[in-house]
């Protein structure tokens, strides 16, 4: 079904208010403490609660448009400064067609230029649609385009493919476009010229840094259940502190112990399960990288270095030293015959 980052959970949250916020983590099965995690995941179906609770909330029927107006930039981290880096329109809006999976995997969008006229449109929806987080998609594409381009950007048109919330003149006057609910795709459409327009914002320095930096984050995407994964990023940090303990992870997650373990068994897994799974990652990359034994042993919270011994004995059939040894022989270089 999809993943979805907190970050873009987090204008719900603050569109919401303190006021309307325990009713919103009661209905979404989120807590502060998961939601302020930058490298955090929600399910599909849990965004699609939070807009739908966000907008019971609130009373707003133009949320998104309230959302886009109040955003601060950098709000969306790397994939919004790659797209600000890119040289043109065009470039920017490629940009975010391929990181969007960083922010949001359930939703796949095309850029699609035919003859004089270019669509950003939705090409797969999510299976647990929010149909809002599109109107502040475009809502915010549209803002940062006119922003942002050294050229006057006008749209076309918007097309949305849900039901229209009510007034539609706050949408027209947003978007200075036509604009269309109930329409057959939800794309933006606009001059395929101004894919050319250059962006004030322009850094190709720092764009190629960037787009690097989103690469290596596209590969180190999680492919666990999401609560499985957010425990292994608290435990990474947990184990160097001794803290590895479920309620001390419990309790940095904003959950009960009991709550904890019983998300993590629907998952098909278990606490210990996965702080074991976490020491011996660790521990493959400590003794990868030089580290100590006795180094290790205290960072992977051991009460001393033949506990750590037995237990990475029992995760790969040999000790520390015989894999550090073996480690060693494959990088020796193999001396050249004659």
């Amino acid at each position: 079904m999809g993943s979805i980052s907190v970050l873009l959970v987090r204008p719900l949250v603050a569109a919401v208010g303190s006021t309307g916020l325990e009713a919103f983590w009661g209905a979404t099965d989120l807590t502060w403490q998961i939601v302020a995690d930058d490298d955090a995941r929600i399910s599909a179906a849990q965004f699609c609660v939070a807009w739908a609770e966000a907008q019971r909330l609130t009373g707003d029927r133009q949320l998104a448009l309230r959302i886009a107006s109040a955003t601060p930039a950098g709000a969306f981290g790397i994939v919004e400064y790659v797209c600000r880096s890119a040289p043109t329109i065009g470039s920017a809006l490629r940009q975010w067609v391929r990181y969007l999976n960083l922010l949001d995997d359930a939703v796949t969008v095309a850029l699609v230029v035919e003859g004089d006229r270019a669509y950003l449109r939705v090409d797969r929806e999510s299976e647990a649609p929010a149909p809002a987080s599109h109107e502040l998609c475009w809502a915010l594409v549209a803002r940062h385009m006119r922003d942002l381009s050294a050229q006057p950007f006008r749209l076309h048109a918007v097309e949305l493919a849900h039901r229209a919330p009510g007034d539609l003149a706050p949408y027209r006057a947003w978007f200075d476009a036509p604009v269309v609910f109930d329409a057959e795709r939800t794309q933006l459409v606009m001059p395929a010229s101004v894919l050319d327009a250059t962006l004030v914002s322009s850094d190709p320095a720092l764009l190629a840094i960037l787009s690097r930096a989103a690469d290596e984050l596209a590969r180190k995407t999680p492919t666990d259940p999401l609560m499985t994964s957010q425990v292994k990023r608290v435990l990474h940090e947990a184990l160097r502190s001794d803290d590895a303990h479920v309620e001390i992870v419990a309790e940095r997650l904003g959950l009960t112990s009991r709550s904890l373990q019983r998300r993590l068994k629907d998952e098909g897994t278990s606490f210990n399960t996965l702080r074991e799974e976490v020491r011996r990652d660790l521990a493959r990359r400590y003794l990868d990288d030089g580290l100590a034994i006795a180094e290790i042993s205290f960072l992977l919270g051991f009460s001393e270095p033949s506990a750590f011994f037995r237990a990475f004995k029992r995760w790969t059939g040999e000790t520390p030293v015989a894999h550090r040894a073996g480690l060693q022989a494959q990088r020796r270089p193999v001396p050249s015959a004659g």
